[in-house]
């Protein structure tokens, strides 16, 4: 089995280290169902925004979003937002962060340490940007294809020193206020806490008893359930934030399964495609299409968007501490581009909504 190493410069010499083994041979995808992209992307505007909807790819790096681009013969939505910038992820605790610390970064503002939810370093109680859009009087929503209370979703709500604690988790997730909730964990959020979120106003739609099918046996649930959670949540007079994951390309990649990164990419930007949509008659919203970290470590290694095809192989099973794409457009894009950290997200949106 090959073996991928990395070369260190420590004053007296150079040091070879052995990393995490690379699959033993490329793998070549193609014959992915297509999808056609939307034609007209509204641009960047200095308009405040009203809406806020923030898409993020779990584990979906540069490579993962041009594997797809070319499955998809040359052609994304994601590729069509006007706003480029790239983000950093590292953690309060590691260079290579995990979901739950890159999650409380952007929800909260804050680095954390991997594996917190919510809270600083020091363990004291943050307020996410959910919290925060709640407090402006805008309604909230969470869509995911993992379960509700997994680390992502769960940075937007919940505090612990925790991810795994579920049942901390979904207590707070009772107490969050969200307008909308679809996603996995019907078996964990209990059958009581699902009747108190429905007593509450909520929009609950919980499937499978802990995640969601992967991309290819579930069907059009993703983008169904964006269109679900904007049909919804539009009307509100005050405007509204949606947070939507596309949790299952992390889980494609650790598996280092490129057929399954292709559909789960793919499937997230058909999800991309129905906020497009949507846009095309609210122009005062902002959409943030980014991720929380790279995961695999993809490399391209050719293909053929002619014939729908990528051939590309991963270096890990774990996730990697590169920069990942951020893309966006609408009221207020044009301050996201270049590169920042990925606590700069959630300040950004609320200068904005000061402008007001």
């Amino acid at each position: 089995m090959k073996i991928i190493g990395f070369v260190m410069a420590i004053c007296c010499g150079w040091f070879i280290f052995p990393a995490s083994a690379a699959q033993d041979s490329p793998q070549t995808v193609g014959n992915m169902p297509q999808h056609d992209v939307v034609q007209q992307v509204p641009g960047a505007t200095e308009q405040v925004p009203r809406h806020m909807i923030l898409m993020i790819g779990d584990g979906m790096g540069s490579e993962h979003v041009w594997a797809a681009w070319l499955c998809n013969r040359g052609k994304l939505n994601i590729e069509r937002l006007p706003v480029i910038g790239m983000v950093r992820t590292a953690s309060a605790s590691n260079t290579i962060t995990d979901s739950a610390a890159a999650g409380t970064a952007i929800a909260c503002g804050h680095k954390t340490r991997n594996g917190w939810l919510g809270i600083t370093p020091d363990g004291e109680p943050l307020d996410s940007i959910l919290v925060r859009m709640a407090a402006t009087g805008r309604q909230t929503g969470l869509v995911v294809t993992k379960a509700i209370t997994d680390a992502t979703p769960a940075a937007f709500y919940a505090h612990g020193k925790n991810r795994y604690h579920s049942a901390a988790i979904a207590a707070d997730l009772v107490e969050s206020g969200c307008r909308v909730i679809i996603g996995g964990g019907s078996g964990i959020v209990s059958r009581a806490q699902q009747e108190k979120l429905r007593a509450a106003g909520a929009l609950l739609r919980l499937e499978g008893h802990e995640h969601c099918l992967p991309a290819s046996r579930r069907g059009s649930f993703l983008p169904d359930a964006v269109e679900e959670a904007l049909s919804t949540l539009e009307s509100h007079p005050q405007g509204f934030f949606l947070m939507v994951e596309g949790s299952q390309i992390d889980v494609a990649a650790h598996a280092n399964d490129l057929a399954e990164v292709v559909q789960e990419t793919l499937d997230f930007d058909r999800a991309v495609g129905v906020v497009l949509e949507w846009m095309q008659t609210h122009p005062d919203t902002l959409l943030i299409v980014t991720a929380d970290h790279q995961t695999g470590g993809l490399s391209l290694l050719g293909g053929s968007k002619e014939k729908g095809e990528v051939r590309a192989a991963f270096s890990t099973v774990k996730h990697c501490g590169v920069a990942v794409p951020l893309y966006a457009t609408g009221a207020g894009a044009a301050a996201f581009g270049g590169v920042q950290e990925n606590t700069e997200l959630m300040p950004k949106i609320l200068r904005l909504l000061q402008a007001k």
